[in-house]
């Protein structure tokens, strides 16, 4: 029996992209989505990025860092950052319980597989993107403790497939920020104990829309995130 799922991350309270997707996997008849963290902060919506993400039956969701520095937020530090993070948390503050109960790492089992969901580089959930200078030893050694071959992550925003050691490694890229600008996810199919199929699938979003939230919405350090994450100066 083969099972078809997809592998989603860092959506950045982007509700434009993720509706997209939600279109591709209703129109190709997905009922499972593994989302590896990083849903709130960054975007212009994280309330409705997080009603869907918690209320759909669909999602099995981990943390990533940006859920996690919502946690301990210090107030007196008058950044345009932490206005973000603070203006973020105020959108989402009924949601921030379930939040909370989320984990870090999970492992989940479909078709005789254990998948490893993971967000970033063990012990540095809150660090820079998950880059591996040393070696591919270095890389390895951080998910051998979870005993298995197959390990998700995101963070890093940069679509990746490496095997190693018969032991494969995946991420999706963005959804909701990705370089190429576009909605980046992957689709797995699983068959008898196997990775049978992974595509690296991009589609096509209305950043306009985006914009238009961001000013709309008043997102702190707008002008920032503008800039740097699509291109485009108030």
């Amino acid at each position: 029996m083969k099972d078809k799922i997809a592998i989603v991350a860092d959506i950045h309270a982007n509700i434009h992209a993720l509706n997209t997707f939600l279109e591709y996997i209703k129109e190709n008849n997905i009922n499972k989505v593994l989302n590896l963290g990083d849903f709130v902060q960054i975007g212009p919506n994280p309330k409705e990025v997080t009603e869907i993400i918690l209320g759909d039956s669909r999602f099995i969701n981990i943390l990533g860092n940006n859920e996690i520095s919502l946690f301990d937020i210090d107030e007196n530090d008058t950044s345009s950052e932490i206005a973000h993070r603070v203006w973020t948390k105020k959108q989402i503050n009924e949601y921030m319980d379930d939040i909370k109960k989320l984990p870090e790492t999970n492992i989940v089992e479909m078709n005789g597989l254990k998948l490893l969901m993971i967000h970033s580089r063990k012990g540095n959930a809150s660090g820079k993107p998950l880059i591996y200078k040393e070696s591919m030893q270095s890389f390895e050694e951080d998910y051998q403790e979870f005993e298995t071959n197959f390990i998700l992550f995101g963070h890093t925003h940069e679509k990746m497939l490496i095997e190693h050691h018969n032991k494969i490694y995946i991420n999706p890229g963005s959804l909701g920020c990705s370089y190429n600008k576009n909605a980046d996810f992957v689709i797995l199919e699983l068959q008898d104990g196997q990775i049978e199929k992974c595509t690296f699938e991009s589609l096509k979003y209305d950043k306009n829309l985006v914009i238009k939230d961001y000013l709309k919405n008043e997102v702190p350090d707008r002008e920032f995130i503008l800039k740097n994450f699509y291109g485009y100066s108030i």
